[in-house]
């Protein structure tokens, strides 16, 4: 972050000063009292399990100069004196932190923002193009999934000078969102990676979703480029207003960078783009070679070859918990738990059918925020999960068992269990040496908590009486939990 003056940060964020120190300047901006370096400005959020003036007097400790509060929970003298260069009030801190990052954008517009949003995929694409440009570009990438009126604020607050490009991942969970946070970045380049049954909840519908996430080139002006996938009508319909330049990825014979072959292997998968180009990708799955492809757009308008893009992808190792392979003494683990919606659970589902294994085994976690249509996209997605060439599907939480009844449907062995506690205690007695175990939820389950008890039971010797204890369910019968 380029330094700025408190009475710059002041008028940006529309504050008042509660009480006026020394005239200092700060070069960081934090919302977290562990993680405050020397000379940074503390903002203070409320939460709701947690509330950052509690810790006040931590920050000043730890090095901040000054701080932002809410006018409304202004602190004691004691603690405001702690402060050289003084506290600055606000209505509300999360908006104020928005309202500083909006400003620092303009003042840094010369380096190019890349706004990254969809249903599936942000993460993956937003680490994928970083990891091209970074080949001969300088930039910065937000960390983890920083998606959220927090997590976008501070990633562009984290741009330094001289930098190319900031990669942003725009989230949603409510109506509005995507709008507000590309307001925030407003990005020269807009990528949509997916459409897709997700936070229906507080969204409705997919039609809803699809309208969501096309509100981010609402920000993009005529001279920037969106990159959106292929196929779905009511997207391009929506992306028509629009003044900016779009291109398409995906399978569409129309689409500018399309998929026109696909390989799986052991190491991850070999794809081809356009007739013509090749690419190598350690990642396995159809809808990887897709991300791919995403980024490889976006690489090209930063002035990358196709073929250097590619190239550079071929040691992408992907990000942490998204089909992590995991290779065990007796099988292999797919760590897939940060996240999960019908879409992801399919494509899941797709790759691990491709996997070479004693049997294929799928831990299926709940999938939260889908609404009043949840109990059914859970039966569907077992279905479609039993389709595939899977050979056990486990069902873990009260949505999970919807996912095993599914199966159950598709005449696949399937087992349920009601929580992930109570599948660590007993997953274990299911699998065999030699298995291919995938376990996928969405983030709240902590379905990553399987780990370790499918790591020991896959190395461990089964006597035949404990193979006996299986809790699998045939076609022709269904387990007592399935039952209730």
């Amino acid at each position: 972050m380029r330094t700025m003056s408190l009475e710059e940060v002041r008028r940006a964020v529309r504050g008042r000063w509660l009480g006026r120190g020394h005239v200092v300047s700060v070069d960081g901006i934090t919302t977290d009292s562990r993680t405050v370096g020397p000379v940074a400005l503390f903002v203070a959020l409320r939460g709701e399990r947690f509330d950052g003036h509690d810790f006040l007097a931590e920050a000043a400790k730890a090095g901040a100069v000054a701080a932002m509060v809410r006018t409304d929970s202004e602190p004691p003298p004691h603690v405001a004196g702690l402060f050289t260069g003084g506290i600055i009030g606000v209505a509300e801190t999360t908006q104020a932190l928005g309202r500083v990052a909006g400003y620092y954008r303009q003042v840094t517009s010369s380096v190019s923002a890349v706004g990254v949003t969809g249903s599936n995929g942000k993460t993956t694409v937003k680490r994928m193009i970083h990891h091209i440009l970074s080949r001969r570009l300088k930039g910065t990438c937000s960390p983890k999934s920083y998606n959220n009126a927090v997590g976008v604020p501070l990633t562009l607050l984290d741009v330094s000078p001289g930098d190319d490009y900031a990669i942003c991942e725009v989230g949603s969970s409510a109506p509005g969102e995507v709008a507000d946070l590309g307001g925030i970045v407003a990005p020269d380049v807009a990528v949509i990676t997916s459409i897709g049954p997700t936070h229906l909840r507080q969204l409705g519908d997919v039609g809803k979703v699809a309208f969501e996430k096309a509100t981010l080139l609402g920000s993009v002006d005529a001279s920037g480029l969106a990159v959106i996938c292929d196929g779905r009508e009511d997207l391009d319909r929506l992306v028509r207003p629009y003044k900016c330049r779009v291109i398409r990825f995906g399978t569409a014979a129309a689409s500018e960078f399309r998929l026109t072959a696909y390989t799986p292997d052991d190491a991850g998968q070999r794809f081809e783009f356009n007739g013509r180009f090749s690419a190598r990708l350690r990642l396995p799955g159809r809808h990887n070679a897709l991300n791919a492809l995403a980024s490889i757009a976006v690489a090209q308008s930063f002035g990358f070859s196709p073929t250097e893009a590619a190239e550079a992808l071929g040691d992408f190792d992907g990000v942490q918990m998204r089909l992590e392979r995991i290779e065990v003494d007796g099988g292999v683990i797919i760590n897939d738990a940060y996240n999960a919606n019908p879409a992801s659970m399919a494509a899941a589902a797709a790759v691990l059918s491709d996997i070479q294994g004693a049997r294929r085994v799928f831990i299926a976690g709940d999938m939260l925020e889908l609404g009043e249509q949840a109990e059914q996209m859970h039966l569907q997605t077992g279905h479609g999960i039993a389709t595939r060439n899977v050979d056990l599907v486990v069902g873990v939480g009260p949505l999970g068992r919807h996912i095993a009844a599914g199966a159950a449907k598709a005449a696949r062995p399937n087992a349920t269990y009601g929580s992930v506690a109570e599948a660590a205690d007993a997953v274990g007695q299911l699998l065999r040496r030699g298995d291919a175990v995938l376990i996928k939820g969405s983030r709240a389950m902590e379905m990553e908590r399987l780990i370790e008890p499918v790591r020991s039971a896959l190395g461990r010797p089964r006597s035949a009486g404990t193979t006996k204890r299986r809790k699998t369910t045939s076609s022709r019968k269904t387990s007592r939990k399935a039952k209730r």
